[in-house]
């Protein structure tokens, strides 16, 4: 698999996702227009500019953050890498310069980094946004 078909099957599992009945956005990074930043990352495991984007998902509940968690862990398992991050009720994932593919390498401080900023989007959710009544239904 190239850089470019590991983008369109990140892209599979995001529909995936939708399908699921998590909300999705797919919306064009700012960055995909900087020419030097594209040039500095214009490398064989990177995707072009031209591909960048960054996904938001809609968070309603804590089995939906939990799928999309495990879809990264996933992606990550297949070699694929990028940046991600959230707050209490959405996830991000940003496919651009940070995107990479390496065949079949997991990055496991990339898979740590990842594990502890959903911890820590976890709890704040489990002191803000669930408990002051945003979603009604019991989650534990």
């Amino acid at each position: 698999m190239e850089p470019i078909e590991a983008f369109y099957f990140t892209m599979q599992k995001v529909n995936e996702l939708k399908e699921s009945g998590i909300t999705v956005s797919v919306k064009p990074t700012k960055s995909r227009s900087d020419k030097e930043l594209a040039k500095k990352y214009d490398k064989p495991e990177r995707i072009p500019a031209e591909h960048w984007v960054n996904v938001s998902f809609k968070i309603e509940n804590k089995e939906q953050a939990l799928r999309i968690h495990e879809a990264a862990n996933y992606l990550g398992l297949c070699g694929i890498r990028f940046d991600t991050g959230g707050c209490c009720n959405c996830r991000d994932w940003e496919l651009d310069w940070s995107f990479s593919y390496k065949k079949g390498e997991e990055d496991w401080e990339w898979r740590d980094a990842r594990e502890e900023v959903e911890d820590m989007i976890s709890k704040m959710s489990d002191g803000k946004i669930f408990n002051y009544g945003l979603f009604n239904d019991n989650l534990d």
